[in-house]
């Protein structure tokens, strides 16, 4: 296999010297948890509601950072995220009949008074990854028991009996693949914490949901809505999201290399279709949805950071031309969203021609920036081990 481009050090040092250090910093709110988002100077919005899974998703960060030695801090600072997580960001729930964690909130207030408790699906598959991860790093047994009763709580009383779960509870609709496909991450993160294969099954019951309903292999795209009965909602359950079955491609990857299920048609389908129907070949960036508005469409930063993760998924498994791909969205991010005055931080979104459209750095993007760097890293280490 061939050298390894000098962008992927790149990334990965950009992650641990510039992001980490400066998020632990900017975003920590005095009253517990972190600010929803900044604004590009690196000040931060204090009156913005607050997302729970945001702050599920930072904890989990700064725990996986911790597992990897890439920051001092960052046991405090994943601790710090969390008990705020299971204080304010658990408000609610009083109605929901069982014992045991009830799930978190959907959004506080600035104040972190409870603004919604519903019991959003996608929300909680953050819980789960974020305890399991700060098992993985910390032996935090009472996170992954959180973990636990949060699957246990979905299963209660979110699970459809059509497959898969409701939105949330209450239930709405349309229903979405969306919060499957973190949960199936999510499971995954459980299964590597306890290497309890009941885990891996649970996985693997989403799989079967994605291959019969989400992927359309004629397409080779995902079908994002549906109705109740998992029939496609309208506009054929579109728009298509090339950043999802980016997700998809790396997910079925991850899933692959922990079971014997053969997934490689469907992850090749998935990166292929995503690369050819959402590109913006001026930028080299995928769209966030396909086709585009005839006005030009919009591209957001976590769907490059899914190519990249795909990419480097899809080069593991043996197309190694796929390296050139991940190198050249890092080499672009950095000339694009990560081309800010502020060290650390990020622009979220771009028009087509690749100016500015965001006027704030969401906190929640970190995830996606993080992710895709311990990916670079474990990527690294691999291809080191294959030609050492």
């Amino acid at each position: 296999m061939e050298n390894l481009p000098p962008e992927f050090e790149k990334f990965v040092n950009w992650c641990k010297t510039e992001a980490l250090p400066y998020w632990a910093k900017a975003a920590l709110a005095p009253t517990g948890g972190v600010y929803e988002c900044l604004r590009m100077d690196g000040t931060p919005v204090t009156d913005s509601l607050k997302r729970v899974r945001v702050q599920a998703r930072f904890s989990y960060v700064y725990a996986h950072a911790s597992a990897l030695g890439w920051f001092d801090n960052a046991k405090t600072v994943s601790d710090y995220v969390w008990q705020h997580v299971m204080g304010p960001g658990s408000q609610g729930g009083e109605d929901i009949p069982g014992t045991g964690y009830k799930g978190c909130a959907h959004l506080l207030a600035a104040d972190d008074s409870l603004h919604d408790g519903l019991r959003d699906t996608y929300a909680q598959a953050f819980i789960i990854l974020a305890g399991s991860w700060r098992y993985i790093a910390f032996k935090d047994n009472a996170a992954l028991n959180i973990a636990k009763e949060t699957l246990a709580f979905l299963d209660s009383n979110v699970q459809a009996g059509n497959g898969g779960w409701q939105e949330g509870l209450p239930a709405s609709l349309p229903r979405r693949q969306n919060p499957h496909m973190h949960l199936f991450e999510a499971l995954i993160a459980l299964y590597d914490a306890t290497q309890n294969p009941q885990y891996l099954n649970r996985a693997g019951e989403i799989y079967t949901l994605f291959q019969n309903t989400f992927f359309d292999a004629g397409t080779g795209t995902i079908i994002e809505f549906f109705n109740q009965d998992w029939t496609r909602a309208d506009n054929n359950g579109g728009p298509v999201e090339p950043g999802h079955m980016m997700e998809w491609c790396w997910l079925l990857r991850a899933y692959e290399d922990r079971s014997d299920v053969e997934i490689n048609a469907q992850a090749n389908a998935l990166y292929t279709s995503a690369l050819t129907l959402g590109l913006n070949t001026k930028l080299g960036l995928l769209y966030d949805c396909v086709p585009p508005p005839t006005t030009g469409g919009t591209l957001r930063t976590w769907p490059q950071t899914e190519l990249l993760k795909a990419s480097l998924a899809q080069a593991k498994s043996g197309d190694t031309a796929c390296m050139a791909t991940a190198a050249n969205t890092i080499q672009n991010m950095f000339s694009t969203y990560l081309n800010v005055p502020v060290k650390g931080g990020w622009l979220d979104q771009l028009d087509a021609e690749g100016a500015m459209i965001s006027i704030t750095m969401p906190t929640s993007t970190f995830y996606h920036f993080f992710c895709a760097a311990a990916e670079v890293d474990a990527f690294i280490k691999w291809h080191k081990k294959r030609v050492g």
